[in-house]
């Protein structure tokens, strides 16, 4: 009998984790390789197949499943059109992705890299090709080592959690053609100091939690002319249509540094100031400080303290100012 269980013992850990070369497939014309570097490979046309919530899944054969904590490398070649749902779960060694121009979606939870019990501290930049226009719910969440994310301008959309509790320094989406954040995308990036934000953004969706909410952000500039608004986004049932609901008690910056400023175009501040979701950063609006006209005559120019700064000085005078941050007119003005 001892001699049998052995066998049988034997054979299991023969068909577990693969830790060697082995491929297989991953859609109906994609294929995977594995190579004893740490390196995979897909390759082929098309859509990747979801992983189901287990990884394990996507990169196995019939007789092995590959050890996730090898891979070290992902390169996904031209040709594949999305990335799978939760196809990267949990590879905690994973600390360089290749992506080809041909992606264009990144799925739900694609890329989500262990949990709350399972710290994964590798994979710390990355870049997204040029054609992606949406990144999908979770797909970078709790990838707490990343601290770098270069956008592309195609991108449109950046669903619910997309980078919760990661660790990035800050987010530049100015250049994209972003129109929509859903709820807590960025939440709980506690290091970020600076965002940047799109002239096309309409809407921040979410009724729990606002896209930048525990993020120490130090200066926030937002390009819209009109205040985006808070809008519910939770699907309906019935419809399974997004619901465009206006949401008030939700704000966008919370956990913001004490010297906060934010950023919008001259002529706009009074709108933000009054707007849901940018309410409670009323007091850190900054105007522009050009934008002083000769026409408003005198005016009191004070520090950040409250310490003044220039009495009654005139416009031609307030606009020699160094670059800072100053306090005209009850006012709080950024000086570039």
């Amino acid at each position: 009998m001892r001699k049998i269980y052995m066998l049988t013992m034997s054979l299991f850990v023969c068909m577990g984790a693969f830790a060697g070369n082995v491929n297989g497939t991953i859609g109906d014309n994609l294929k995977w390789t594995f190579t004893d570097d740490g390196t995979l490979t897909i390759s082929g046309t098309g859509e990747m197949e979801h992983a189901d919530g287990n990884s394990g899944y996507a990169w196995g054969t019939d007789n092995h499943t590959l050890d996730r904590s090898l891979i070290k490398k992902v390169v996904v070649e031209e040709g594949v059109t999305s990335l799978g749902e939760y196809i990267f779960w949990d590879c905690p060694s994973l600390t360089e992705v290749k992506l080809p121009n041909s992606l264009t979606t990144l799925r739900k939870e694609c890329f989500i890299i262990g949990c709350k019990y399972k710290h994964c501290t590798a994979l710390k930049s990355i870049t997204l090709p040029d054609n992606i226009s949406m990144i999908d719910e979770s797909a970078f969440e709790e990838c707490n080592a990343l601290e770098t994310v270069t956008f592309p301008k195609s991108l449109k959309e950046v669903s619910t959690k997309a980078f919760y509790n990661c660790n990035l320094k800050k987010v530049d989406l100015s250049e994209t053609q972003v129109e929509t954040i859903g709820m807590g995308a960025f939440a709980h990036n506690a290091q970020c100091e600076e965002v940047y934000l799109p002239k096309t953004l309409k809407t921040f969706e979410g009724e729990d939690e606002g896209a930048f909410s525990s993020c120490g952000v130090k200066k926030a500039v937002c390009s819209a002319v009109e205040p985006p608004k808070t809008i519910s986004g939770v699907y309906d049932f019935i419809t399974g249509e997004k619901k465009t609901d206006p949401v008030e008690w939700v704000d966008i910056f919370t956990g913001f540094d004490e010297n906060f400023v934010l950023e919008v175009p001259a002529g706009s501040e009074d709108k933000y100031r009054s707007a849901n979701g940018w309410k409670n950063a009323a007091n850190n609006i900054a105007t522009g400080i050009r934008g002083v006209k000769a026409s408003q005559g005198k005016v009191g120019v004070y520090d950040i303290t409250g310490k003044r700064y220039m009495n009654h000085a005139d416009a031609q005078t307030v606009n020699t100012l160094q670059r800072g941050v100053y306090i005209i007119n009850g006012k709080k003005v950024l000086v570039k």
